[in-house]
């Protein structure tokens, strides 16, 4: 349901990956534009919804998929076209920015404004390794939108060398930090050390690296546990179970989001030795830096620029052993608490609900009053 315009409402069409209300998203991209685009209405934005189609199968089954999925999209921005002002779009790129760019002309010739939000950490790449004409492409898109957002400040010089206008940090956000913590978080005062692993449990993802950095720990002689949370490939992940039956790993599965953040808030560090060559601003990372847990993390992505001084930023090609000396280093300092409380002000400040949605309905308001 889209929320009733009020006088001077902001009016924008959404586009992009969008979970469907109530039902699971298919990853973080889903999440945090369903997120985004619930927290717009609470706060009076008038919002047209266009969801990208849910592409799965066999290959010539997802092509058709996206074609008919992009038809679909732009007939709906011509038929709703007196409902918005301004197009909000999320892209893909990759492939997908050929269709993209024909959905934000189709905007611009219906005489709406457009905002590219670029999300995740491979754009650059993408725009690096493929063909000058994807790449010329790109540069139109970017010099001409009204607005551009970007989901990590590493993004913001490649930008701002293609537009003369606004940019936007937009990065992912979680609700405020709790003001003091919730119930449960007890279990840090024990002196046995609380590692987590919250990710899709993929290779990439570094969850290997973790279970290593736990068996490292623990042979020095620190008594520590592992709490594994999220799927993956279920003969993969039942090798790991395997693997780690004589360890002190916890296995939880997929939680929901309030028990998430009740395991999170019993945890001290966050494992994240991530290579994963998409990675962008975890969702996971916020998440728990909000409940006060320390992340130890590997430089990829927009990682370093999200954790800043509140934790441990590791080289990519980090091992286990680097993993490991970082967070006994830590624990052993005695800086926990303070780095804790730090990770809590931090995403206060910077990633939380109120902290990154003023400045984009700033924006919109000023762009909505050059039509």
């Amino acid at each position: 349901m889209r929320s009733k315009q009020g006088p001077g409402a902001v009016r924008i069409a959404y586009c992009g990956p969008i979970a469907q209300p109530g039902r699971p998203a298919r990853g973080g991209y889903e999440s945090a534009n369903r997120r985004l685009i619930d927290d717009l209405r609470l706060r009076g934005i008038d919002v047209v919804e266009i969801p990208y189609a849910e592409a799965s199968g066999r290959e010539p089954r997802k092509v058709l998929a996206h074609v008919t999925g992009f038809a679909r999209a732009a007939a709906t921005l011509i038929s709703k076209r007196r409902e918005f002002d301004l197009l909000h779009i999320t892209p893909l790129y990759r492939q997908f920015l050929y269709a993209e760019a024909l959905l934000c002309a189709i905007a611009w010739t219906l005489g709406k404004r457009v905002a590219l939000d670029i999300r995740a950490g491979s754009f650059v790449r993408n725009y690096r390794e493929r063909s000058r004409a994807y790449r010329a492409l790109a540069d139109s898109l970017i010099a001409h939108a009204e607005l551009v957002a970007v989901e990590g400040k590493e993004y913001l010089p490649f930008i701002a060398e293609r537009r003369d206008g606004s940019v936007l940090y937009l990065p992912n956000y979680v609700q405020p930090p709790p003001a003091a913590p919730v119930p449960g978080a007890e279990a840090r005062t024990s002196a046995v050390m609380r590692l987590v692993f919250l990710s899709r449990i993929v290779p990439e993802k570094g969850v290997e690296t973790a279970i290593r950095t736990l068996e490292i720990l623990t042979a020095r002689g620190l008594p520590a546990t592992l709490e594994v949370i999220g799927t993956g490939e279920e003969t993969y992940v039942k090798r790991l179970i395997t693997r780690t039956g004589d360890l002190p790993v916890i296995w939880s599965g997929a939680l929901p989001p309030r028990e998430v953040k009740a395991r999170l808030a019993t945890a001290h560090f966050f494992l994240f030795p991530t290579v994963h060559p998409g990675e962008g601003h975890s969702n996971a990372l916020t998440e728990a830096m909000a409940e006060g847990v320390v992340p130890i993390c590997s430089g990829n992505g927009f990682n370093p620029s999200v954790v800043g001084a509140c934790g441990g930023i590791l080289p990519a090609d980090a091992s286990a052993a680097d993993y490991a000396e970082a967070t006994a280093a830590l624990w052993s300092s005695g800086s926990w608490p303070r780095l804790s409380a730090a990770c809590r002000e931090r995403v206060a400040q910077n990633f939380a609900s109120n902290a990154v949605l003023a400045p984009l309905i700033e924006h919109y308001r000023q762009i909505a009053t050059t039509l």
